[in-house]
């Protein structure tokens, strides 16, 4: 009868370094190096986010201030003097309806002669012109004079002026065209402001003014014809320097344009 073998028990198994299939659970070395990566890769992961933030932020600034500037120069544009935009204006500049400035020319219907006063702007024209009116070979001669230019011996449509040389021993003497108003003044220095009052209040009849030396007269053109013709009313003052027996005459003429 034979003897059983002897019991051994087997060798314990090495299981360092290995993974529990029921527990999951690894060996210590291992499962320390993961948890280290993952940290790692999650700041990483952080960082980059936290950079696209400020990234996105500083474009958003940049974006609203270039947006500020675009509307700053859009507004400039606007408001700039050649756009079609009518200027604002505040209520104190605004005078109210009915009302009129005491500083300022009382406005005219369209048309309408402006009112000559202390705050009407005078712009010189021409000064000490002489016009000489030469001595005719007949009596009853007319001589046309344009006080625009001036001129002798102009058209008669355009002129301010009539000079007439009667027959026998009369006098020349001058009538106003049409539209013209004249008075008759004591000086030639006389300003064109004193002539529009003199005018206003002392005119002379427009025909028939005897001539002789030393005479002044503030003289307006027509106001019709000057907007006809497109050109500036004028304000002249004109001086008779010269009569002598020939029976020519000579006239020294300053003028004023007076802006519309």
């Amino acid at each position: 009868m034979s003897t059983p073998d002897p019991f051994v028990p087997p060798a314990a198994a090495d299981n360092r370094g290995t993974t529990d299939a029921s527990t999951g659970t690894g060996a210590p070395g291992r499962s320390g190096a993961a948890r280290s990566r993952g940290g790692l890769v999650a700041v990483a992961f952080a960082g980059v986010a936290l950079l696209l933030a400020l990234v996105s932020a500083l474009l958003s600034w940049r974006a609203a201030d270039r947006a500020d500037e675009a509307l700053d120069k859009l507004s400039s544009l606007v408001a700039s003097p050649g756009s079609d935009a009518a200027p604002s204006r505040s209520p104190a500049s605004e005078q109210p309806s009915g009302e009129q400035s005491a500083d300022a020319p009382a406005p005219t219907a369209s048309g309408a002669v402006p009112e000559l006063n202390k705050q009407t702007r005078y712009e010189v024209k021409y000064t000490g012109e002489t016009l000489r009116v030469p001595a005719g070979n007949t009596c009853s001669d007319t001589v046309y004079i344009d006080l625009d230019e001036p001129r002798v011996q102009t058209a008669a449509g355009i002129a301010e002026l009539e000079f007439h040389r009667p027959c026998g021993s009369g006098a020349p003497y001058l009538s106003l065209t049409s539209g013209v108003d004249a008075s008759e003044v004591t000086s030639e220095s006389v300003t064109p402001y004193d002539c529009a009052d003199q005018i206003r209040t002392s005119p002379i009849a427009g025909e028939e003014q005897p001539l002789r030396r030393g005479q002044v007269y503030c003289i307006t053109t027509s106001w019709d014809d000057a907007r006809a013709a497109a050109i500036r009313w004028k304000m002249v003052v004109l001086s008779v320097t010269a009569t002598p027996q020939d029976g020519s005459v000579t006239f020294t003429a300053s003028a004023w344009e007076i802006p519309d």
